[in-house]
């Protein structure tokens, strides 16, 4: 009985722990949804913002979320090619980061990945509007530092991301909303972004 008790208990311990790698990781996401789906009309027809109201507790797949993020600015061809469009051909100057009930990431859009930053669940935390924190993944774009470049065409870049997620989310069944009150001190600190960069907007995402 003893010997049946300890083997259960190292079978547990071992689970445990690989839950809590997993959970505690960064993500490789699957490769995105390119085909299939909604066409682009359809998806311009129906594009709405989500209603200011709960999201659903259902959470978007690695293979949506994946999808969801490469819209928003990820690779479409070789070279210098993006889902959006970037100033004279630069690479992505604006940040996609990722808040989850596992916890805050970077998206990393070369690799396909999103990069934990934090295992903290912090959904409610990044606005105050009750709705927002019941969302199952809030996207927040912020720039890569500052500069001539950056100024200029921050704003024109994250319209474009944002539009691709919400035509992505239409697509997909989902619904998204562009915020531009939330909670920036806590975001900054939370997402450890430097005093150079500045946070534009954040999209709560889910079913609704």
């Amino acid at each position: 009985m003893k010997t049946i008790f300890l083997i259960m208990f190292f079978i547990l311990l071992g689970t445990m722990a690989n839950i809590s790698e997993a959970v505690t990781s960064d993500i490789m996401l699957a490769s995105p949804e390119t085909e299939g789906g909604k066409s682009v009309l359809q998806a311009i027809s129906e594009r709405s913002s989500a209603a200011q109201a709960a999201f659903s507790a259902k959470e978007p797949s690695l293979k949506e979320l994946s999808t969801l993020v490469w819209a928003a600015t990820g690779k479409n061809r070789d070279g210098k090619g993006w889902t959006v469009p970037f100033a004279m051909g630069s690479d992505p100057y604006i940040s996609l980061y990722v808040l989850l009930k596992r916890g805050a990431y970077l998206y990393d859009p070369e690799k396909n990945m999103l990069k934990l930053l934090s295992d903290k669940n912090s959904l409610s935390r990044a606005a105050s509007q009750g709705f927002i924190g019941t969302a199952p993944s809030i996207f927040v774009f912020a720039t890569k530092g500052n500069g001539p470049r950056v100024e200029g065409w921050a704003e024109t870049a994250v319209g474009a991301m944002t539009q691709n997620v919400y035509l992505a989310a239409g697509a997909l069944g989902m619904k998204t909303r562009y915020v531009q009150s939330f909670n920036r001190e806590t975001l900054i600190n939370l997402l450890n972004i430097g005093p150079l960069s500045r946070i534009i907007a954040i999209m709560p995402v889910g079913f609704q």
